[in-house]
């Protein structure tokens, strides 16, 4: 869609939704250049409506005024996910009959595709989604963005990106900017570099939270917690790597009991000898019935994650919270 957007192909409306904000927000940057020009055309021509507020109304009529000294005018229309069904009653009226002068772009994060003016949208092929992006999908992508910036990334160092920084593709773009002035124009960007650029990773940030949850911290599980969050980092992939976590803890106890050297239990539990000690200081603080309850906890928390209606994100909070009660409880 970028493409045809700059070689001025330029649909009269658009409605841009899903769960990736990024690549909505660049969508939305490149259609206000095509339309507005570089810098930013005439304010007269740029009108953006809060939808929850104003209606629909309101940029139906903005969208039917001819542009002021201008071929076109921009119109944007936010949150159209949060307008019931009858508030979008006069949308299919326009997408059948725009206003050739005008660029209408709807945005939102969830749409009822089951509705008959979202129907007419995707009909007339302006129904645009941007989902979040898999884990697996990521380094394709990266590789992509490097090529955009004329750089190249190796395959090990794409999936370092990936890993470091997770499904927030505005976190990966920035860092991949920073990498790009790094190696330099037409440079190759490698696993090495990565590492030494990228510091925070997102298993650092679990090694953390985990810590913290050990040590029964619960304000400090909690802030770590609201971080990720802040991230983007879905709640079901902060239970995964919680999951995992436990699991490599547990191992680790069990090789460290066994009298297994450093270097040996850093290869079975799969982590780099540096980052040891975030498993063994908690896998020695941590009893037995104690993971084994924190394993039991997950399981719910992870079956009622999958099916109950409560925020996935108040419902990690809790979680979080009683695995780092648990923990401060058996200290005491």
């Amino acid at each position: 869609m970028l493409g045809a957007i700059a070689g001025g192909e330029i649909d009269p409306v658009y409605c841009l939704h899903g769960a990736e904000r990024f690549l909505i927000d660049r969508c939305l940057a490149a259609l206000r250049g095509a339309v507005l020009g570089p810098s930013g055309g005439h304010g007269l021509n740029h009108d953006v409506f809060e939808l929850k507020e104003t209606g629909l109304g309101a940029a139906l009529t903005a969208a039917q005024t001819l542009p002021m000294f201008a071929k076109r005018r921009l119109v944007v229309g936010r949150g159209i996910d949060l307008l019931k069904s009858e508030d979008l009653e006069g949308l299919p009226a326009y997408v059948d009959d725009p206003n050739p002068s005008t660029c209408l772009v709807f945005t939102g994060d969830k749409i009822d595709g089951r509705l008959r003016p979202f129907q007419a949208l995707r009909k007339a092929g302006f129904l645009h989604e941007f989902p979040r992006l898999r884990d697996r999908e990521l380094p394709t992508w990266i590789t992509r963005e490097a090529a955009a910036r004329k750089i190249a990334i190796d395959a090990d160092g794409a999936q370092a990106l990936a890993e470091a920084g997770g499904p927030d593709l505005g976190r990966l773009s920035q860092a991949l900017e920073q990498l790009a002035l790094y190696v330099g124009a037409g440079g190759r960007i490698r696993r090495a570099d990565v590492e030494e650029l990228v510091a925070e990773t997102r298993e650092r940030g679990v090694f953390e939270l985990t810590k913290a949850i050990g040590e029964g911290n619960v304000p400090r599980a909690l802030s770590l917690l609201g971080n990720m969050l802040a991230n983007r980092e879905p709640p079901l992939r902060i239970q995964f790597m919680l999951v995992r976590q436990l699991r490599q803890i547990w191992r680790a106890k069990e090789l460290a009991a066994a009298g297994a050297p450093r270097q040996e239990i850093a290869g079975a539990v799969g982590i780099a000898p540096f980052f040891l000690d975030d498993v063994l200081v908690p896998a020695r603080r941590m009893s037995e019935v104690a993971l084994e309850r924190s394993f039991r906890r997950l399981y719910q928390s992870d079956r009622s994650l999958k099916s109950s209606k409560i925020d996935p994100e108040l419902h990690i909070a809790r979680l979080v919270r009683q695995l780092a009660e648990d923990a401060s409880a058996r200290k005491s």
